[in-house]
């Protein structure tokens, strides 16, 4: 295991490199939820993806040579949030409802910060004062968080998300070293997992959706499928061997 064999202070992806010159065969186990990496969403990186674009509609508000118009403002704040919402999922891979909930709290923030703005510019009272201007906010708020979580669900769409693999993805750094050094590679799909299609993959690895691929169910058939695997292993290393 990793945590025992990988000499202390070495240079990681270095070290995988080493240890694959030596590999005969790669296992790739590949579960149901492989491609879907969900991180745990940090306060810091929230807070940023709230204050920024926040500050960025502010600034658009305040552009009256461009936003002329109340209908202007609600295309503009469709449109500013949509890269944000894309760049919060390249850098926080958390689950949808996570990136909808920022959404949310930013098109709150940003439209309360841009209506005391305007309050404070023109002297007008913070509160809305009718059922008019109470929709208008809240027209504001959901076009906000519609903008962020739509650019959020197209960073998502397989073509695109594999454009930003992470760094520290180190499966992905295995996978594509044993790609690069020609071992041979069975993926194993456990409890019925799919093969990935190979534009689902990042690009470094996308060759392996064209590896025959085989089951491993945990029970009843668990013990059959490892025998036919470990029968499937042995053939390769045969070939290898001779």
């Amino acid at each position: 295991m990793d945590i025992y064999k990988v000499p202390m202070g070495s240079d990681f992806p270095e070290h995988v490199r080493r240890v694959w010159s030596q590999t005969q065969i790669l296992l790739v186990l590949i579960g149901a939820n492989w491609l879907r990496r969900a991180d745990p969403l940090s306060p810091r990186v929230a807070l940023r993806y709230v204050a920024v674009p926040a500050f960025a509609l502010l600034v658009a508000l305040l552009d009256r040579q461009r936003i002329r118009s109340a209908r202007d403002l609600r295309i503009a704040c469709f449109i500013i949030p949509l890269p944000f919402g894309t760049a919060f999922f390249r850098e926080a891979r958390t689950r949808p409802l996570a990136a909808f909930a920022v959404g949310a709290i930013l098109g709150v923030v940003a439209t309360c910060a841009m209506t005391i703005s305007v309050s404070l510019r023109y002297h007008q009272p913070i509160l809305p004062s009718d059922t008019f201007e109470w929709l208008e906010n809240v027209e504001y708020v959901v076009s906000i968080a519609v903008g962020f979580f739509t650019g959020n669900l197209l960073a998502r769409m397989p073509g695109v998300a594999s454009w930003w693999p992470q760094k520290e993805d180190w499966v992905l750094l295995e996978v594509a070293t044993a790609l690069e050094k020609r071992i041979p590679i069975v993926p194993v799909l456990v409890d019925g997992a799919k093969m990935p299609a190979a534009e689902e993959l990042p690009k470094g690895i996308r060759a392996l959706a064209y590896r025959a691929a085989t089951d491993v169910h945990s029970v009843p058939d668990f013990d059959a499928h490892m025998a036919r695997l470990i029968a499937g292993i042995d053939k390769i290393l045969a070939v290898k061997a001779s």
